[in-house]
């Protein structure tokens, strides 16, 4: 496999939902601003800046028959985010919703997507935006639900300033059926809590009972069964090309957990997931790690659960790492 040099097709997917075959392959940072500036648009309707910006949170929509509509990937955010909380919802008419709650200095902006509904709503302090559509694979044909959250920074700190990359609390969903979701970032990216799919794709015992499932799942099997039912679309890829993946966990009893598939990886690389915080006692992956280097993730117990969807012929792919031109 050819590693990426860079992470400029996640970053091209966010603004086109495609991240593949764009006609300027290395855009130097003024090409940049000029390829955000045709696209991206803040909550007020402004467009990104050609002479480029420090912060704000930008979506691709435009005006198509008098709505505004969404026409890209994902989400874009310029600078660093102290926080980014995934979290799960339901909007008055009963459709699953996933949020976006992205914390830049004294702003906090929430994008919220809507795939029953079709829509994609973003507020920021007395501000609400309603947008048509939802973020989308524009490669495949019909276009499919899928959101690139992009940040041109860090996510967090390593020293543990700001709530980082994680979900609403330990235990509680992250990631809603249905939502496939890829956090990419540029520098690096601080895990400060549980990041944890609504419906668990896999066991994460040998002999667990689980209950609902038809046939029924999975006692006599070992960790790591696929569970009958649980496939529901979820799936989470967290990437950065050329920084390192960081847990400081800051949930109480030590442990953490994180489904999804992880990737510190470039040509010439040296990223890779590493603990800058306290000991971690269990740490749960439920998915997979691609790294470039192995660093110290200084934990008591690691289990590393592959997610099996993602087995060759299974037929789902791995979120986030698009294909090169």
């Amino acid at each position: 496999m050819t590693l990426p040099a860079n992470d400029f097709n996640e970053k091209y997917a966010a603004i086109d939902g495609k991240g593949i075959g764009e006609s300027i392959t290395s855009p130097t940072a003024s090409q940049w601003d000029t390829i955000l500036n045709a696209a991206m648009k803040n909550i007020s309707g402004t467009a990104y800046p050609t002479g480029g910006t420090t912060t704000g949170v930008y979506l691709p929509y435009s005006s198509i028959s008098g709505t505004n509509t969404i026409t890209g990937g994902g989400i874009y955010v310029e600078g660093d985010a102290s926080s980014v909380q995934l979290s799960t919802g339901t909007d008055s008419s009963g459709n699953s919703t996933q949020i976006y709650t992205i914390t830049q200095g004294a702003t906090t902006t929430t994008v919220t997507t809507d795939i029953g509904a079709n829509t994609t709503t973003v507020h920021s302090a007395s501000s609400t935006l309603t947008l048509a559509g939802v973020p989308s694979n524009l490669n495949n044909s019909p276009a499919t639900p899928a959101t690139m959250l992009y940040v041109d920074g860090n996510i967090g700190n390593s020293s543990g300033t700001g709530t980082g990359l994680s979900g609403p609390g330990q235990g509680v969903a992250a990631i809603q059926d249905g939502a496939a979701v890829t956090v990419t970032a540029k520098s690096n990216i601080t895990i400060t809590g549980d990041i944890l799919y609504k419906t668990e794709p896999v066991t994460l015992t040998q002999n667990q009972t689980v209950s609902g499932t038809s046939p029924a799942c999975c006692n006599g099997d070992p960790a790591d069964t696929l569970i009958p039912g649980a496939n529901k679309g979820q799936a989470l890829g967290i990437f950065t090309a050329t920084g390192n993946i960081d847990l400081n966990n800051q949930q109480s009893n030590g442990n953490l957990e994180v489904d999804a598939s992880m990737a510190t990886i470039s040509t010439g690389g040296s990223g890779g997931l590493t603990n800058t915080g306290s000991a971690i006692n269990t740490l749960n992956i439920v998915g997979g790690r691609i790294q470039n280097t192995i660093q110290n993730i200084n934990t008591t117990t690691r289990n590393i659960f592959f997610d099996r969807r993602y087995a060759p012929g299974s037929g789902l792919r791995r979120p986030g790492f698009r294909p090169r031109p």
